[in-house]
């Protein structure tokens, strides 16, 4: 994501990713040359598929909610102490936010029978014979079934949210002065005041953490061996099963669809946005190409089209941010003065354009870089299309067999490594980026 950038979404927003995933899903069939029958065969895809996505909503809800929580409490805290505070914990949600998903879910379950010594028994909810269930062993076996993978899928979605709120409070007004002026404490400053101003900001960037949710779920679940949506189209995108595939799409659009409409709780209103470009840009590019990129032998193709989803995801926070810096450089004035055009060109839009250039590349790069790892993890099979060092990164992260598993849980250090040298890497072309790209004033 690019956090430092702006981009208000289109109008009706559920609409279009539920749309969007039924187009996506008969292109697919019709590219694969399938027949449109396998995709309403409702009873093939998987039973119970139904209640797998039942479980994954849950779980999306249960992570959106926690991110948007310690997010908002570790934002406006770090405002309240002042403005170097607010840097390091902006630093530090970069950070999170730049962590690679698989690294983060396996090393979870190696902390877990590692460093705490826990069997990983324990992670699974327990299966007891139906005559020692009561309702409390069913309710917490419940909970744990369901808090373990939000947990894990809310440490990325935390370390988003706190920079998103850390950034959005310089396009809130400045109100400080006038409320101490009439006297309002500091607390209701800060935690009604300024959080007026915030939450129609906070629900753009929880819509756009919608569109990149559930592909981290698809780890996160297969990791975990849970239950639900995930899992089922990670098994689906490994097997090369276009229906389930397609199906996955389908089912996937509408779960972001239903989040989307959820997220309207929070009150403010925001113009949105009628150009072409955010309605094109906000939809789930990534899930899309994490499907449709495992299906091709061709191995320059596969990474075309994770790079093509990366462009086309950022496109509308780029444009948008060109056009409000654009409206500020003064090329009426120079005009009036007789400058032409060429030299208007030169001195005012070049030097821009290319400070603007250069930030796009780190960013492309930090984020081609981040679903590659997403991608080798899903599907092994693209490491083999992979140059050094990227192959030696990712690797670790994808298990193929349960020897692998075994061994990364034996000695997780690779995982580490491999996760940390990705998350160090994208977090310095985050910073460079954002050092380069000129701001509106």
């Amino acid at each position: 994501m690019n956090a430092q950038h702006f981009s208000t979404p289109p109008r009706w927003l559920p609409l279009r990713l539920l749309l969007g995933g039924v187009v996506a899903a008969l292109l697919l069939l019709l590219t694969q040359r399938r027949s449109l029958s396998t995709l309403f065969a409702w009873d093939v895809p998987a039973p119970g598929l139904w209640a797998r996505c039942g479980s994954s909503l849950i779980v999306l809800v249960i992570a959106l909610l926690l991110a948007m929580s310690i997010g908002l409490a570790a934002g406006l805290l770090a405002r309240r102490i002042g403005s170097r505070m607010e840097m390091i914990t902006a630093l530090l949600g970069r950070a999170l936010a730049c962590l690679p998903i698989a690294a983060v879910a396996w090393g979870f379950i190696g902390g877990w029978i590692g460093h705490l010594g826990w069997p990983v028994e324990t992670l699974l909810h327990a299966q007891l014979p139906e005559a020692a269930g009561t309702w409390q062993t069913t309710l917490a076996r419940t909970l744990w079934e369901f808090l373990a993978p939000a947990l894990v899928l809310a440490l990325p979605l935390c370390g988003e949210v706190i920079e998103c709120v850390i950034t959005d409070a310089t396009a809130t007004a400045d109100l400080d002065f006038s409320l101490r002026a009439r006297g309002v404490p500091q607390s209701s400053r800060l935690w009604v005041h300024h959080l007026r101003q915030l939450l129609p900001l906070l629900r753009v960037r929880m819509q756009s953490l919608c569109l990149i949710a559930p592909v981290y779920l698809l780890i996160v679940e297969d990791v975990l061996r849970f239950m639900g949506w995930g899992g089922w189209l990670a098994q689906s995108i490994r097997a090369g099963d276009v229906s389930g595939i397609a199906f996955g799409f389908i089912t996937g659009g509408a779960m972001m669809a239903l989040l989307c409409v959820c997220l309207f709780v929070l009150r403010g209103r925001l113009k949105s946005s009628s150009s072409f470009i955010p309605a094109l840009a906000w939809h789930p590019w990534f899930l899309w190409a994490l499907g449709v990129m495992t299906l091709t032998n061709m191995s320059v193709l596969c990474w075309l089209i994770l790079w093509l989803a990366v462009l086309v995801a950022g496109s509308a926070a780029w444009h948008q941010a060109w056009n409000s810096i654009e409206d500020q450089l003064p090329i009426d004035a120079a005009r009036v003065l007789g400058a032409s055009e060429c030299m208007i060109w030169l001195k005012q839009i070049a030097p821009v354009q290319f400070r603007i250039l250069a930030a796009w590349v780190c960013t492309v790069f930090a984020q081609t870089l981040l679903w590659i790892a997403v991608a080798c993890a899903i599907q092994p099979r693209l490491l083999e299309e992979l140059v050094d060092p990227l192959a030696q990164w990712c690797r670790p992260l994808a298990n193929v067999s349960m020897q692998d598993a075994a061994q990364t849980l034996a000695d997780p250090s690779a995982l580490l490594h491999a996760g940390s040298s990705i998350a160090l890497v994208a977090l310095c072309l985050n910073q460079v980026s954002r050092i380069v790209q000129p701001r509106p004033t």
